[in-house]
């Protein structure tokens, strides 16, 4: 075990570009990046979690720059790695947004937003219960465990005083939007589909019985058969929420093995 009272440069330079690796993740990951939780907790995760990593990258990390401006350089580029790496987990989620935000447009509650604790801006309804739901099943399918798995991991595949192929690395991140949208799509298109039939459906009775007031019937059926739609189909929307931890890990290994 490492002897922490006994630092050298080397060590406290490795400590550096491991806590501003961990602290990009930190900042910009799923759960862990929540306003709720309070600074002083992520301060002290971050440190913790970068003393625990600290004695196995020391054998990987190079020589000790001898200017300023290259330890900067070497801090911000795993900064910019550990950002990446928190946003590439985040980017799923989005997914859960779009949908959300599509359905409650179809159904009349798209004039109405919240604010969502769990993405630190405001969302409609149906938003804000997708990605809680999208939360609670990460968590227990150990999401935010294997997004650190992930992190430590990285430095095997990467070490934090290695060259980054940046080209490379953008590139990786386009899989994920691609799969953002597929999921959303999927997500969207059941309750999408329904009220695309009422909405058919009462232009019909419009046309054949103009004296029915279609948009004051028609409102509140919307909304009620659209949150029924969503009930019903929630365990199929559990299923599908549920493939975005096994999509985050994909996707981290991918960029790690980009960065190469």
């Amino acid at each position: 075990m490492m002897d922490y009272t006994a630092i050298g440069t080397h060590d406290f330079y490795t400590f550096l570009l491991v806590f501003s690796r961990v602290g990009g993740l930190v900042v910009t990951a799923p759960l862990l990046g929540n306003r709720m939780i309070p600074r002083s907790v992520k301060a002290g995760f971050m440190l913790f979690f970068s003393f625990a990593l600290t004695p196995l990258v020391i054998p990987k990390t190079g020589s000790v720059p001898t200017h300023a401006l290259l330890l900067a350089a070497d801090l911000a580029k795993n900064a910019v790695f550990g950002l990446a790496l928190g946003y590439l987990a985040r980017a799923l989620f989005s997914a859960v947004e779009i949908a959300g935000a599509f359905i409650d447009t179809q159904m009349g509650f798209g004039l109405i937003n919240l604010f969502n604790p769990f993405t630190d801006y405001p969302n409609s309804v149906l938003s804000v219960f997708q990605i809680q739901l999208a939360t609670t099943l990460y968590v227990l399918a150990n999401g935010h465990l294997a997004l650190l798995g992930a992190l430590a991991e990285s430095f095997n595949a990467l070490p934090p005083s290695a060259a980054v192929a940046t080209g490379a690395t953008g590139l990786a991140a386009v899989p994920v939007i691609k799969m953002m949208f597929v999921l959303g799509f999927r997500l969207a298109l059941p309750a999408a589909g329904v009220l695309l039939l009422v909405d058919v459906a009462f232009g019909l009775v419009a046309r054949l019985v103009p004296q029915v007031n279609v948009f004051m019937v028609g409102t509140p059926a919307k909304i009620l058969i659209g949150l029924a739609t969503v009930a019903l189909l929630l365990p199929v929307i559990a299923v599908i929420v549920g493939e975005i931890g096994a999509g985050t890990g994909a996707a981290l290994q991918a960029l790690v093995a980009a960065a190469k």
